[in-house]
């Protein structure tokens, strides 16, 4: 069973929003079984769908992901709300508008989308991107 301390990272890490790297999915081959990647699960990553570390400050932490099966594609996330991490599952289809929507009724606006903040988890607004 959970601590309370525990259950309150979970729903903390849960409440927080990527930016989206892409709306589509990363098409990855040569991969083999018992392989071990980090997926990126902030979307600020370079060298998507794999984590270069960006996520730093952000409180979001890449999914440690070990290949378990063989075979020659694999179509990983990208837009990173999907629901079976680090797999594609077509999240991004309908993704657009709920991130404007998401971005515009942002509580923290003020604050962090006018500071230096790489990402708001708030809402997953990034600066220049």
């Amino acid at each position: 069973m959970m601590s309370n301390s525990e259950t309150e990272t979970k729903v903390e890490e849960a409440c927080k929003y990527p930016a989206v790297a892409m709306y589509g999915p990363c098409t990855v081959s040569d991969l083999k079984q018992g392989d071990v990647r980090l997926w990126c699960a902030c979307g600020l990553s370079k060298k998507q769908p794999w984590c270069d570390g960006s996520h730093k400050g952000t409180g979001i932490k890449p999914l440690r992901w070990k290949v378990s099966k063989e075979q020659r594609l694999f179509q990983i996330c990208a837009c990173k709300y999907t629901k079976d991490p680090p797999f594609c599952d077509a999240t991004h289809t309908n993704l657009p508008c709920q991130v404007l929507q998401r971005q515009e009724a942002c509580p923290w606006q003020q604050d962090s989308h006018n500071s230096n903040s790489k990402l708001c988890t708030g809402c997953g607004w990034v600066p220049d991107f």
